[in-house]
């Protein structure tokens, strides 16, 4: 890994890339979205990963990640334990929160479809 080479030297087109790259879409997605073509963004982002020399990417993230924030790259493992699992308290608390909004928005469904039908039936007779 690269780490000379930082996120504000990249070229503008080349950040926007990387930008959507990392947070998961897929060459086609990020084609679409900068009206660009298919190839033009795979070759860009054989370029990140040349110049930033990372073969995977989970090495891009991370490395994405470390400088656009400017994280350093050593770590100790306290410190790597601490923010693995404050991340996933985030991650677990979200994922909660939104099952039970789900079963919550369920159950108001289900009582506004009970509610509709007898007065449906009210009004029928």
């Amino acid at each position: 890994m690269n780490t000379s080479i930082s996120y504000n030297d990249l070229p503008p087109k080349e950040r926007e890339v990387a930008d959507l790259y990392v947070y998961g879409l897929t060459k086609k997605e990020i084609a679409v979205s900068l009206n660009k073509a298919v190839r033009t963004v795979e070759n860009q982002v054989r370029a990140l990963f040349a110049k930033t020399d990372v073969h995977k990417d989970t090495e891009f993230a991370r490395w994405y990640f470390c400088t656009r924030f400017n994280i350093t790259f050593d770590i100790s493992p306290l410190s790597r334990a601490i923010a693995a699992a404050c991340l996933l308290l985030i991650v677990g608390f979200n994922i909660f929160h939104e099952n039970n909004m789900l079963r919550s928005s369920r159950a108001a469904r289900g009582r506004v479809a009970r509610v509709e039908r007898s007065v449906n039936r009210k009004n029928e007779a």
